[in-house]
């Protein structure tokens, strides 16, 4: 059964998708994905965390389709596991206890006994603006890291439709590590890109679109069901949406 667009069928966004931009913690970018996967794309998930996104990814990508999730917390890879086996998309979906990187190797990650998010330890400018949250009971693991260049070549994928990431200030080391990717494949991306995330890599919002755009991208941002041309950060946004510069922006109606 092909996945069910959102919005109304005329191409209108339906109420919830105009209004989005006005909730906090609702995800717009999964109205996105639902318009952007089609039947049989090959799409990965970096930084799969709750698995919303993935499972998304993996409805409107279909049977013929693949998704990779990379997920390096245990227990949240745990609850993914079970959600794709309760979803029965195990036939589509590849879940990884990797983080992606600029190099392959290992990363000290930081869990939180009291569930939030967890941290790499970054740059000293992080230590210091996470003080108070380093002071929270906490556990600490090694986790292993690779190239997203590496995996792709490692799994034989012929082709790479859609990257979404969302590594909580990381984003600049994942695209490191997938220059080859961008260049040849050619996928849509969608990014997290935030000052206040960044500052933990020491960098900005803007040194992330600059990664990405380098690479011959144009960039968009989402709001109210329609994709918005952007020629750099806008205040009050965190995801955009980057279209390889020889395709015209992707019809989401």
């Amino acid at each position: 059964m092909a996945a069910r667009r959102a919005g109304h069928d005329d191409g209108r966004p339906d109420f919830l998708e105009r209004v989005v931009d006005r909730i906090p913690f609702l995800e717009k970018e999964l109205f996105l994905l639902r318009r952007l996967v089609r039947p049989g794309d090959v799409c990965i998930d970096v930084g799969a965390a709750g698995g919303a996104h993935l499972l998304v990814m993996a409805r409107a990508a279909g049977p013929t389709g693949r998704v990779l999730g990379f997920e390096p917390r245990p227990g949240s890879l745990a609850v993914l596991r079970r959600l794709v086996r309760l979803a029965r998309l195990a036939d589509r979906v590849e879940l990884h206890q990797v983080a992606l990187a600029d190099e392959a190797g290992t990363l000290p990650l930081r869990i939180p006994v009291v569930p939030t998010r967890a941290h790499f330890h970054g740059s000293a400018a992080d230590r210091r603006s996470t003080a108070a949250f380093s002071r929270l009971p906490h556990r600490e693991i090694e986790v292993p890291t690779a190239r997203l260049d590496d995996v792709v070549e490692t799994a034989g994928l012929a082709r790479v439709d859609l990257i979404k990431c969302d590594v909580e200030g990381a984003e600049l080391r994942v695209l490191a590590g997938a220059g080859h990717v961008l260049d040849t494949h050619r996928p849509l991306v969608i990014l997290e890109a935030d000052d206040l995330h960044q500052a933990r890599e020491d960098a900005t919002g803007a040194d992330v679109l600059a990664a990405v755009v380098t690479h011959g991208y144009r960039v968009y941002r989402y709001r109210r069901g329609r994709l918005e041309a952007v020629s750099g950060p806008v205040e009050g946004e965190d995801d955009y949406l980057f279209v390889p510069q020889e395709r015209d922006a992707p019809p989401i109606a």
